[in-house]
């Protein structure tokens, strides 16, 4: 298991790379940043809070989201389809 867990550092430099690239794009630079992390359970209303923070900073916002970022390990299929189904 540990040969599909692994990034490579190369592997990691690139998605790196290509996701500031993309998370930066459009975005101005403030004065004051604010950060807002937003942690829950299934149905506790990360989305409304979130979309709340889209409106309030009318988009100038940077969303980094576990639920993308995990999705881009380069043994992502591998790694989930080992993980035993509850």
């Amino acid at each position: 298991m540990a040969n599909i867990v692994n990034f490579t550092d190369k592997q990691f430099e690139n998605r790196l790379n290509d996701n500031l690239e993309e998370l930066i794009q459009g975005k101005k630079a403030v004065e004051s940043p604010t950060a807002f992390l937003l942690g829950g359970q299934p149905g506790s209303g990360k989305t409304s809070l979130r979309s709340a923070i889209l409106e309030e900073t009318q988009g100038n916002v940077i969303v980094i989201d576990n639920d993308t970022f995990k999705q881009q390990h380069p043994n992502f299929d591998e790694l989930a389809g080992s993980v035993a189904k509850f």
